[in-house]
C-alpha cells in the first residue's frame, strides 16, 4: 500500500519541473519561447517588435511605480501587441498572492490587451477565479488569462 498514490493527490503531468520555482519558471519561459518559434514568431531586440516578431523581458511601469520586465511583448499580425505574463506554479505556495500584483501591474502596461499565462495547478482555485472575475469586469484593458500554455498558443494560432 505505501506504493500507491494518496487517493486525492494527481500524478505529476511529465511537463512539471523539479527544482526551485524561480528555475521551474525559467524553464517554462523558454518552453514557451521555443513554441512561439515553432508557430512562426522570431525574437528582434527592437524596442517595439514587428508584426510576428516578440521580445523578451520587455520594460513597463507595475503598480508601484517601479520597472517590471514582462516576459514577452509580441506583435501579433491580427491581435497587435500582447503584452505577456507567464508563470508557472507546480506546487502550491505563494503564486496566488501575485495575482492582485498581476492584475494591478499590467493595468498600467501601455498595450490594451495583456496576457496572463499560467502552468501547474499551484494556485488556488478562488484565487484564480477573482483573477477572472477582475479581467472580465475590466473595462480600460482586455485581458487575456490562459491556464494553460497550450489555451495561449491556441489564442495565438486563432
Amino acid at each position: 500500500m505505501d506504493g500507491q498514490l494518496p487517493l486525492f493527490d494527481e500524478i505529476p503531468d511529465k511537463n512539471e519541473q523539479t527544482g526551485s520555482p524561480q528555475e521551474s519558471n525559467r524553464k517554462f519561459c523558454t518552453e514557451l519561447e521555443e513554441d512561439l518559434t515553432l508557430i512562426g514568431f522570431l525574437e528582434c531586440h527592437d524596442t517595439q517588435p514587428q508584426p510576428q516578431k516578440y521580445i523578451k523581458r520587455a520594460a513597463y511601469q507595475d503598480m508601484y511605480g517601479s520597472t517590471r520586465h514582462s516576459t514577452f511583448l509580441i506583435h501579433h499580425k491580427i491581435k497587435g501587441l500582447l503584452r505577456v505574463e507567464a508563470h508557472r506554479q507546480v506546487q502550491s505556495g505563494s503564486v496566488d498572492q501575485k495575482f492582485p500584483f498581476f492584475y494591478e501591474s499590467l493595468n498600467n502596461a501601455p498595450e490594451e490587451t495583456v496576457v496572463i499565462v499560467f502552468d501547474g495547478k499551484g494556485y488556488k482555485k478562488e484565487a484564480f477565479d477573482w483573477l477572472l472575475n477582475q479581467t472580465e469586469i475590466q473595462t480600460n484593458k482586455m485581458f487575456k488569462v490562459f491556464a494553460s500554455k497550450d489555451g495561449f498558443l491556441n489564442y495565438l494560432a486563432g
